[in-house]
């Protein structure tokens, strides 16, 4: 490009750090960071949600902040992705007291919540067992803030309720779920097997993967090996070598 005499710009550098943030090289990313600060071109807010972000997956949550932190001594404004991969990281440690922090500032800093926000948000409490708080938060979501319920947020759902020991409820989502015509899929199920398993119901588990199968979803790995734990926890070692 540069030989073309054509312009290269954080758009440029951006789309080299995102293809090699997605291969885990992570050093070649901030080398190409480094370069466009060498060619007087400013890193944009999508520099940094990308390498935010990088490091967030890799576990180094203190370069995480210190990137935010650099954002902040150059006047930049967090957008909402910016917030959205501070506040999944945070709920994935389930620090679910900084995830609803950073949800106020951007409140305060008149940034819109969307929905991958609220799933974040929903995934934190459910993973701390405060299901009714998460519960009361897909209403509001639902009913006041006007996004629809997807696939990954019924599963995030039902993994919390069924993780709880409560069935009732996640009938209900799955019923919800059939009348919006969102269909389950292999991660819903094994959700449900695994809720059933720590109830110590292995048997209603392995029923499962016969409903998996006349809806068309093939069983994984996870939901064999959901079942042969849930078989083996109750000590019905036949069952446990026969799946």
């Amino acid at each position: 490009m540069e030989d073309k005499g054509l312009a290269v710009t954080a758009v440029s550098f951006n789309a080299l750090i995102s293809v090699d943030r997605n291969k885990g090289e992570l050093n070649v990313a901030f080398h190409f960071r480094d370069e466009m600060v060498r060619k007087g071109i400013e890193p944009t807010t999508t520099t940094y949600n990308l390498l935010v972000l990088a490091l967030f997956m890799g576990g180094r949550d203190v370069e995480a902040n210190a990137l935010i932190k650099d954002m902040g001594e150059k006047g930049m404004v967090p957008d909402a992705i910016t917030y959205n991969i501070l506040i999944n990281g945070y709920s994935k440690d389930v620090n679910v007291k900084k995830a609803f922090d950073l949800f106020e500032e951007m409140s305060r800093k008149g940034v819109k919540p969307n929905k991958v926000t609220y799933t974040s948000l929903i995934n934190a409490l459910c993973k701390r067992n405060k299901v009714a708080e998460a519960d009361k938060m897909f209403r509001d979501m639902v009913n006041n803030k006007g996004f629809p319920p997807d696939l990954v947020m019924y599963n995030v759902m039902i993994d919390g309720h069924s993780s709880g020991g409560n069935f009732e409820r996640t009938h209900e989502l799955l019923k919800e779920m059939v009348k919006k015509k969102i269909h389950p899929d292999d991660v819903t199920y094994n959700l449900l097997m695994r809720g059933l398993c720590l109830l110590g119901k292995a048997k209603e588990a392995h029923a499962l993967l016969d409903e998996m199968r006349r809806r068309g979803i093939k069983p994984d790995l996870v939901s064999y090996n959901t079942i042969i734990s849930g078989y083996t926890m109750k000590g019905e070692m036949k069952d446990t070598f026969y799946v």
